[in-house]
């Protein structure tokens, strides 16, 4: 069964990747999704890149069956529905945490 990996900006997700490698499907959120974690990016001074690239993290991955494509797009989907514009503007309020997670230290402040 492939692997379905989710990729998030702090909780913001942003992608989902199915498999590894070349052969991945990969599906990028709906712009909102962007635009909300280049929002929050903003609004924490998070202006360089080294701040930016920092807070990019995998969810664990989980299986799931069925072609790649389609997991990819089912999953997409899912999280579309999950997150409205009520859910993204909780998020980017609470520094592009999830606002029921405490923050987490990013790799700058922790390091390596």
């Amino acid at each position: 069964m492939p692997e379905v990996t989710v990729v998030y900006w702090r909780d913001i997700p942003a992608q989902v990747i199915v498999g590894k490698g070349r052969r991945a499907a990969k599906v990028a959120l709906p712009e909102r999704f962007e635009q909300a974690i280049d929002r929050c990016a903003m609004r924490i001074g998070a202006r360089d890149a080294d701040a930016y690239l920092a807070e990019w993290r995998k969810a664990p991955a989980f299986a799931a069956a069925g072609a790649p494509e389609e997991i990819a797009a089912r999953e997409a989907a899912r999280i579309e529905a999950a997150c409205d514009a009520a859910a993204l503007r909780a998020l980017i309020e609470n520094d592009g945490f999830a606002p029921e997670a405490a923050p987490r230290p990013s790799i700058s402040e922790t390091g390596p």
